[in-house]
């Protein structure tokens, strides 16, 4: 008998919409170690980002990070996503709404 069990990773939120236009900011400043557990993001973009909203790039660097950005913890990978609040979904996660995802085993990162 197979008892293979598949778990949905569960959705984290990360930054709250509270922080408003740092978000990209904080986000970039939120980690010990970010070159072990952050791939997807050039030296560039995490220095524009810690220079914070004023830098004429930075939004461009935020919007290619939420494109590439992938986190990995635990041996678990995970994209992050902004719709107001900044989420972390495991990889492989449609977020439909904040309260509704779907997860696609097949979709998940190796």
């Amino acid at each position: 008998m197979n008892t293979t069990t598949t778990t949905k990773p569960e959705m984290l939120l990360w930054l709250s919409d509270a922080r408003g236009r740092y978000i990209p900011r904080d986000f970039a400043n939120s980690f010990k170690d970010r070159a072990k557990h952050v791939s997807g993001v050039t030296a560039e973009d995490w220095a524009i980002l810690e220079t914070g909203p004023d830098h004429e790039h930075y939004w461009d660097a935020w919007s290619e990070v939420c494109d590439s950005a992938i986190i990995t913890d635990e041996g678990t990978t995970y994209r992050v996503h902004q719709d107001g609040d900044l989420l972390r979904t495991a990889a492989g996660t449609r977020l439909l709404s904040h309260a509704l995802i779907a997860w696609d085993s097949s979709l998940a990162c190796a």
